[in-house]
C-alpha cells in the first residue's frame, strides 16, 4: 500500500486539490449566493452572530480524504460515472445524518432546510467526487 502512495503521490495532491478546490468554490456560491436568504430566513433564530470557522475547516478536510478514499480509489480504474454515483451515495447518508438528526432534535429546523440542505449535500457530494476522479486521472495516461 505504501509503495502505491509513492507511486501515485502526484495524483492524490491532484485529485484531492481539486476536491477542496470544487468543495469551497460551489459551497461558496451555495451558502454566499444562492442559498444564502433561504438558509437567513429560514434559519435565523439558530444562527450565530459570528460563524466559528475551525469546525467548517475540520469538515471540508475531512470529508474531502472520505471522498478520496470511498469515492476515487475504488473507481479510480472505472469510468467517472462511479465515482459519481459513490459521492451522491456518501452525501445521501453522510448530509442525511446531519439533516434528519437536526430536523429530528432541533425546534425551528425546518423541512424545507432539511430537504434543501439534504439534495445540495447529494448533488455536491457526487460533483466534488467527480472532480477528484477527473484530478486523479490528469496525469495517467
Amino acid at each position: 500500500m505504501l509503495e502505491n502512495i509513492q507511486t501515485f503521490f502526484t495524483h492524490i495532491l491532484i485529485a484531492l486539490v481539486c476536491i477542496l478546490l470544487i468543495f469551497g468554490l460551489f459551497d461558496a456560491v451555495w451558502l454566499g449566493y444562492l442559498a444564502k436568504n433561504l438558509y437567513k430566513d429560514e434559519m435565523q433564530s439558530l444562527l450565530r452572530e459570528q460563524f466559528v470557522m475551525w469546525p467548517w475547516l475540520v469538515f471540508y478536510l475531512m470529508y474531502s480524504c472520505i471522498i478520496f478514499i470511498l469515492c476515487i480509489v475504488p473507481n479510480r480504474e472505472k469510468p467517472w460515472f462511479y465515482a459519481a454515483i459513490d459521492g451522491a451515495l456518501l452525501g445521501a447518508a453522510s448530509y442525511g445524518a446531519y439533516n434528519l438528526t437536526a430536523y429530528s432534535i432541533i425546534e425551528g429546523f425546518s423541512l424545507t432546510i432539511m430537504l434543501v440542505d439534504w439534495s445540495w449535500g447529494i448533488f455536491l457530494s457526487s460533483i466534488v467526487a467527480c472532480a477528484g476522479w477527473f484530478g486523479f486521472q490528469l496525469l495517467r495516461k
